[in-house]
Order: structure tokens, then sequence, then C-alpha cells
């Protein structure tokens, strides 16, 4: 049997509100136990997450894993890519359910099979509830158009090829 990886964070726990659960995760959660063996992955601390897990009736997953403190990196792509590689001799990893951008382009640049799971409250900053509405200045808009302008008469592909 195939063994598929969630990410808890951003697919289950819903980054606003860490306490609760992501209705469509847990449905992919449960959807992917008929056809997978699931590991998931935290980088929470495993009292907090096996609590967490119990409350929200997520059972049935093979192993709940963390990074240890030798696969802590500067940042969270290189970090989750250590865990996984830990991940895969142990139990193997043939489809990771991720929820960050940047972490999913490394997984798939290290030969890993990713299904991103995007919510629109996680994609921009300016979508949190949260985020203070500031309008953007005039400026930086003026400066947006003159730089795709460029980019624009720059590219060789629009031009108009000469017989």
């Amino acid at each position: 049997m195939q063994t598929a990886v969630i990410v808890i964070d951003g697919i289950l726990r819903p980054i606003a509100h860490p306490d609760g659960i992501d209705p469509i995760g847990k449905a992919i959660y449960v959807g992917l136990r008929e056809h997978f063996r699931v590991v998931l992955l935290d980088a929470a601390e495993p009292k907090h997450t096996d609590h967490w897990l119990g409350v929200h009736g997520i059972t049935g997953y093979v192993k709940a894993y963390r990074p240890a403190e030798a696969h802590i990196a500067a940042d969270d792509a290189e970090t989750r890519l250590r865990l996984l590689a830990s991940i895969r001799a142990a139990d193997g990893a043939d489809l990771i359910i991720e929820s960050d951008p940047t972490c999913a382009a490394e997984e798939v640049r290290a030969g890993y099979t990713v299904m991103l799971y995007g919510k629109p409250e996680y994609a921009l900053d300016i979508w949190d509830p949260t985020n203070p509405r500031e309008p953007r200045p005039w400026g930086d808009i003026v400066n947006e158009l003159d730089r795709q302008r460029a980019l624009k008469a720059a590219d060789t592909r629009l031009k108009e090829i000469d017989d």
C-alpha cells in the first residue's frame, strides 16, 4: 500500500484558527485513508499534537512525525525535506499533501509527488481578516505598470517575425 504524508499545519490545522480543524482538510484525510497509509508531518510539541488529533477525531494514521533537532534548518523547506527523507526511509512517501507553496516547489525539485492544498485566506496577506487593509501607494502602482510595460516590450515572443 502506498503512503501519503499530510502536513498538519495549513491542511488539518488552520493557520488562522489553530485550535480548530479545517473541514475540507479532514475530508481529504478521511478520503486518503481509504487507499493510502497516512503519515502526518507536524512541527508542534508531540503532547499538544496528540491531544489535538484526539479531540478532532483524527485516528487511523500510521505515525505523526515531528522534526528532531537534527532536522531543523534555517528555512522551513529544508527542514521539511530533511524530515521527508526520514519518512521516506521508514514508511515511504508516495504522495505529499502540502500547504506551503515554497515547500511544495522544493519537494517537487527533490523528486516527491506533491499536491498543494491552497486555501485562499493563506495565499496573500491581504486576504487575512486580521490584516489592516491599507490602499497600495499610487507610486507603487505606477512603478509596477512601468515594469510590466518594459517586460512586455523586451519579450521577443511578442514581436512580429520579419520575412
